[in-house]
């Protein structure tokens, strides 16, 4: 594995202007090394040999806390660095990965576990801190300390400089070597983590049903072995990270070693000079700590990268619809009618298309109900309508303007949608309401309640629009959560109102209710309302049957 990635590099700049910064701060650590290995050598052979005193060595004194001031400085101008790009790379990442998964599966995950793009975003990208705050400025150093060390050690001790030469490459190659199999347990740690949560999610789902079939201890059992997994997975990597560290500072000691050998026994013989070998001597431990560093932290880069790369493969994944590179302004859906031209369209998986050569009209301003059983492609219907996937066949225009010719982000921002399974983010029932209408006013809010049905739930609540709703907030029933949802759709006031079964798991009189609603509401919005409830057909200006594709149809 690479220590540094180049996708990294170019979908986050901060990483180039990081190392830009780490580069300059390495050069200045180099001098300040360098600077404080000649002030000690000459230190000590003053003392030494001759004979000065405290107040002699005065000077030299003052300029080695100057130094050690300077160097704590820089190590802390890295390291701050170092969290910040970290930062910054994390909310870029996981605002492409969020985008391009929205994007590709628009509707709900499909075919990705939940748990682990949660992961992934989440836990996995948090991977990235120490390979930013620990990794990459040791790299740094190693690439620009060493080098400048190994140069003024030459000019002044070139016996020195060659061992330094010879045995510096052993710490890169041991670590290449353990690098190698850390690689893979790393990646299969990740891996283990990503199914072990989940694991724990499609537990935590489908709980009341494992209850209910009395297979609690069975998945209790489950989750113990996709942790104990995870655990020796992890124990594995440690494992790797601990015998890497032992490896590379027996090296490290055995070369500082050695230099200080060869330094001592030509002190002996007076063939060099005392100052400039105490100051080789010093400078020998920091010539190997950079790569010593690198080393002891490449699980870190291990982490970090695999988790940057998985969240890349979420990146890359093919958008669930075409995005035109010049799009056209989308016309406003209340003033143009929408038709269906000879669609087709078949999920991936299923032998036959769910919906074959449909032909229809949706007039401007009029309220348009699709019927039919279930599986006749009502819901498919409305999604291509949003632009949650392309047909396979035929087109969609609105006017006279292919929908495949429009940003769908822009063509969404006219449409108002109550989902077949609505769902509430975690918020109070003010921030639920107002997701597509963040300005709207409170008396707005109550109106909607009131046209879905749901003002006496909400009053009834003890703070009212302030009560927390979603994961971790107010239970709600299936009819609630659907009448919320329905308000939530009315507060937008969208040229265009797709509507899923507004009316299923509601009882008789809120379904009454809402059906009086969706007759109130003003013929200025087109209406597009997908339902089984024959006693909506009514309220339609126009009613299109659909009963699917013929078994065998070709798409």
């Amino acid at each position: 594995m690479a220590p540094l990635d180049r996708r990294l590099l170019r979908e986050a700049p901060e990483v180039g202007r990081f190392l830009a910064r780490a580069t300059v701060l390495a050069a200045l650590s180099a001098a300040a090394a360098i600077a404080w290995a000649v002030l000690i050598g000459k230190a000590v052979a003053g003392v030494f040999l001759e004979g000065d005193d405290l107040g002699a060595i005065s000077g030299l004194l003052i300029a080695l806390v100057a130094i050690a001031f300077l160097r704590a400085a820089i190590a802390w101008a890295l390291e701050t660095s170092g969290h910040a790009t970290s930062w910054r790379v994390r909310l870029r990442l996981r605002r492409r990965l969020l985008e391009r998964v929205l994007r590709a599966r628009p509707t709900g995950l499909g075919d990705l576990r939940t748990g682990e793009v949660a992961t992934t975003a989440t836990s996995g990208l948090d991977a990235l801190d120490p390979y930013f705050v620990r990794f990459l400025p040791q790299l740094v150093l190693a690439a620009v300390v060493s080098p400048a060390i190994i140069i003024w050690v030459a000019f002044h001790d070139l016996v020195s400089a060659l061992i330094m030469v010879l045995t510096l490459p052993l710490i890169p190659i041991f670590g290449a070597l353990i690098g190698r199999a850390a690689e893979e347990t790393t990646r299969r740690r990740l891996a283990a983590l990503s199914q072990m949560s989940s694991h724990f999610l499609d537990i935590v789902r489908g709980l009341a049903t494992l209850r209910a079939y009395r297979r609690g201890k069975a998945q209790a059992d489950a989750i113990a072995r996709t942790s104990e997994e995870f655990r020796r997975e992890t124990i594995g990597t440690l494992r790797i990270a601990f015998l890497s560290a032992l490896a590379l500072e027996l090296a490290a000691t055995m070369s500082i070693a050695l230099i200080a050998a060869v330094i001592g026994i030509r002190l002996v013989d007076g063939s060099v000079a005392l100052a400039p070998s105490l100051a080789v001597l010093v400078l020998a431990p920091e010539l190997y700590l950079p790569l010593r560093g690198v080393a002891a932290q490449f699980h870190a880069s291990s982490d970090g990268l695999a988790a940057a790369r998985r969240a890349f493969e979420l990146i890359d994944l093919e958008p669930a619809v075409s995005v035109p590179a010049t799009p056209l302004a989308p016309p406003d859906p209340s003033a143009v009618t929408l038709r269906f031209e000879k669609v087709g369209f078949a999920y991936e998986g299923r032998g036959s298309p769910v919906l074959h050569e449909l032909d229809c009209e949706i007039e401007a301003g009029r309220r348009t109900l699709f019927s039919g059983e279930s599986g006749a492609g009502k819901t498919t219907a409305l999604g291509l309508l949003m632009r949650f996937a392309d047909p396979a066949r035929g087109r969609i225009s609105a006017g006279k303007i292919d929908l495949r010719e429009l940003d769908p982000d822009e063509w969404r921002r006219g449409i108002a949608w109550l989902p077949q399974h609505p769902r509430l983010l975690a918020g109070t029932i003010a921030d639920a309401l107002r997701i597509g209408a963040p300005e709207a006013a409170e008396d707005r809010l109550w109106e909607a309640l009131r046209a879905a049905g749901a003002e006496e739930l909400v009053v009834a609540l003890s703070h009212g629009l302030a009560t927390r709703v979603g994961e971790g907030g107010l239970p709600l029933s299936a009819g609630e959560l659907r009448r919320i949802a329905l308000a939530r759709a009315f507060v937008r006031e969208a040229p265009l109102l797709v509507l899923d079964e507004p009316t299923a798991h509601l009882d008789a009189d809120t379904a009454a209710r809402i059906r009086s609603s969706l007759a109130s509401l003003g013929r200025g919005q087109t209406v597009v309302i997908a339902t089984h409830d024959p006693l909506l057909s009514p309220l339609a200006d126009r009613v299109i049957e659909l009963e699917g594709a013929p078994q065998g149809a070709p798409l």
